[in-house]
C-alpha cells in the first residue's frame, strides 16, 4: 500500500462511526485500532494496545463467556457477535464485533481485521417494537397501510391488517387459512424475484412488485419487513408493511417520459445549432462568391451577370435576416418579452406586400385570391402576421416541386380572418403531425431540404398570440392546407 493510500485509508478510519482494527490472529497485539474504539468503549486505545484482551473486561457479565469464546478461541478471526458492554460510566451500550482474517502469500492466516458498531438504538427499537404490539395493532387498523406479523418461514401469520382486503381484494382469513395465498395475486413477471427475496432474507426485504386484483387491476405493491427477535437474540418473528405505491409508480413514470422529453429537447437543441450554422453558412458563401466574382470582375460582366450575382446577395441576405428574426421571436418569448402590437390593418394589402418579400422561391408561384364580404381592415400585429405568411407560403414553396403552385386564399369573414396556404408538395407523414409545431422539430421525410425546425413553432407562437387557431391537413405525396384564423379585434 502506497503512502496515498494508507492516508486515504487513515482519513476513512478516523471519520467512520465505529471502531476499527487490525491485530495478530490470537489477539495478543493491536497493530491499529481506529479513534471510534474511544467513543464506544469509553476507554483508551493505549490501554488497549498495553493489554490487548482489555476490552473484555467491560463486557456484560452475562455475556462475557460467549464473547470470550468467540473473540480469543479457536476461530477469533470468523466472529460475528452481538454482545453488551458496561462503559466506565456505568451506561450499557449494545455492540456488533465482526473479524475476518487476513492471509499472507502462502494462504496462512497472519493478521486479523475488525469492526465494531454500537447498534444499541436498534436493539432498543427491536424490544419497544416487541412491547408495543398491542398498540400497534389498534393502530394497523385505522390507516391504509398493511402492517402484519407472522413466522420467518411465512408459513403462520399472527397478525394482518384489514387494509390487506382493501388493496389485494381478498379476504383476510384466506391468507390466515393459507398464509403464501398472497402469492396467487402476483404478477407472473414479478414472481421469480419475490420469491428469491422471502427464500433468501425473509426478515429485511424492501421489494416492490405489481400484483392482480380479483377484477383484473394491476396495482404496485411496496413490501418491507423487520425481524422481531426473543430475549435471546434470536429472531423468531417479523413484522411487515405493505404500501400501494401505484400512484407513485405512476407519477415515476410521467416524470421519467418528462426527462425523456427533456433529453430529446436537449438533443434538438444541439442537432438546432448545427443546422443553424450549416443553414448560415450557406447564404453566406454564395454572398462571398459573388462579391469576389463582382470585385475581381466587375469590368468583364456583362449586366445581366451583374444583376445575377446582386440577386443571389440579396436572397442570401433575405435567407440569413429571416433566420436571425426567427431566433429572436425564439429568445423573446422565452424571455416572455415578445412584444404584441396589434394596430388596424389592410389584411389585403399586408399578405400582397408579404408575397412581395419572398425572395428564396420563385413567388409567382403563388396564386393569390381574396374571398368573403368583411372589411379588409382588422386589428393585427402586422409583424407576427408577416412572420405567420412568411413561413407557411415559404414552407409550401420549399416542399413543393419548382412547377407547382401554392393557393394563398384569404377570406374576409365577420368576425375573424383566415389564410389558408395549400401545396401539391410531399406532405407530412401522420406520425410526425403531432410534434410539428414542437421548436427544432423536421418532418421524418425533409430529407435534404434546407430548414431550422423553427417555422412552425413560430407560426404557432403568433397565432397563439393573437388568441387564434391553427389546423394542419395533409397527405403524404399529395401535399398539405394549412388553415390559420386570427380574431379581427385584438388588443394589447
Amino acid at each position: 500500500m502506497d503512502l496515498q493510500s494508507i492516508k486515504v485509508f487513515e482519513q476513512f478510519a478516523n471519520n467512520v462511526d465505529f471502531a476499527f482494527w487490525v491485530s495478530s490472529p490470537d489477539v495478543t497485539e493491536y497493530y491499529y485500532m481506529s479513534p471510534g474504539y474511544e467513543k464506544i468503549w469509553g476507554r483508551t486505545i493505549a490501554s488497549l494496545i498495553e493489554n490487548p484482551h482489555s476490552f473484555l473486561e467491560a463486557v456484560h457479565p452475562d455475556d462475557v463467556e460467549r464473547v470470550t469464546q468467540a473473540a480469543v478461541g479457536k476461530e477469533p478471526w470468523n466472529m460475528d457477535e452481538e454482545y453488551r458492554i458496561i462503559r466506565p460510566d456505568g451506561t450499557v451500550r449494545w455492540i456488533r464485533d465482526r473479524t475476518y482474517p487476513v492471509y499472507d502469500d502462502q494462504g496462512n492466516i497472519y493478521r486479523m481485521t475488525g469492526t465494531a458498531e454500537d447498534i444499541t438504538e436498534r436493539k432498543q427499537e427491536q424490544k419497544d417494537l416487541h412491547q408495543s404490539l398491542e398498540q400497534f395493532k389498534q393502530f394497523a387498523e385505522n390507516i391504509d397501510i398493511v402492517f402484519w406479523v407472522c413466522d420467518v418461514d411465512v408459513k403462520e401469520f399472527q397478525y394482518i391488517s384489514p387494509t390487506y382486503e382493501k388493496i389485494w381484494g381478498q379476504s383476510c382469513a384466506s391468507l390466515y387459512e393459507n398464509p403464501r395465498s398472497f402469492l396467487d395475486t402476483v404478477h407472473p413477471e414479478d414472481i421469480p424475484h419475490k420469491m428469491a427475496a422471502i427464500k433468501n432474507n425473509p426478515t429485511s426485504m424492501d421489494e416492490e412488485y405489481r400484483i392482480i386484483q380479483p377484477n383484473g387491476t394491476m396495482r404496485w405493491i411496496r413490501d418491507r419487513t423487520f425481524p422481531v427477535q426473543d430475549e435471546n437474540g434470536k429472531v423468531y418473528r417479523m413484522v411487515g408493511i405493505a404500501e400501494d405505491i401505484t400512484y407513485r409508480k405512476q407519477a415515476e413514470e410521467e416524470t421519467y417520459k418528462a426527462l425523456q422529453r427533456e433529453q430529446e429537447l436537449s438533443n434538438a437543441k444541439s442537432e438546432f445549432i448545427a443546422t443553424i450554422s450549416h443553414e448560415i453558412r450557406t447564404p453566406l458563401s454564395v454572398i462571398q462568391s459573388s462579391a469576389d466574382l463582382l470585385h475581381h470582375n466587375i469590368d468583364r460582366l456583362t449586366t445581366e451577370k451583374k444583376q445575377k450575382h446582386f440577386q443571389k446577395v440579396e436572397s442570401s441576405v433575405q435567407r440569413i435576416t429571416s433566420i436571425v428574426q426567427d431566433l429572436l421571436i425564439i429568445a423573446e418569448d422565452e424571455a416572455s418579452s415578445l412584444q404584441f402590437q396589434p394596430t388596424e390593418v389592410d389584411v389585403v394589402q399586408l399578405c400582397q406586400e408579404t408575397i412581395g418579400t419572398i425572395v428564396n422561391y420563385n413567388k409567382h408561384r403563388i396564386e393569390f385570391k381574396v374571398s368573403g364580404d368583411g372589411a379588409k381592415t382588422a386589428m393585427l400585429d402586422a409583424e407576427l402576421t408577416n412572420h405567420i405568411l412568411t413561413n407557411l407560403l415559404e414552407n409550401g414553396l420549399k416542399y413543393s416541386q419548382p412547377d407547382k403552385k401554392v393557393d394563398f386564399e384569404l377570406s374576409l369573414l365577420p368576425n375573424q380572418v383566415k389564410f389558408c396556404i395549400q401545396d401539391q408538395g410531399i406532405g407530412i407523414p401522420t406520425e410526425n403531425l403531432s410534434h410539428i409545431f414542437d421548436s427544432f422539430y423536421r418532418a421524418s421525410n425533409v430529407e435534404t431540404k434546407p430548414g431550422t425546425g423553427l417555422g412552425l413553432s413560430i407560426v404557432k407562437l403568433c397565432v397563439d398570440t393573437h388568441g387564434g387557431g391553427i389546423s394542419v391537413n395533409s397527405t403524404v405525396g399529395e401535399g398539405t392546407i394549412v388553415t390559420v384564423t386570427l380574431p379581427r379585434s385584438n388588443r394589447v
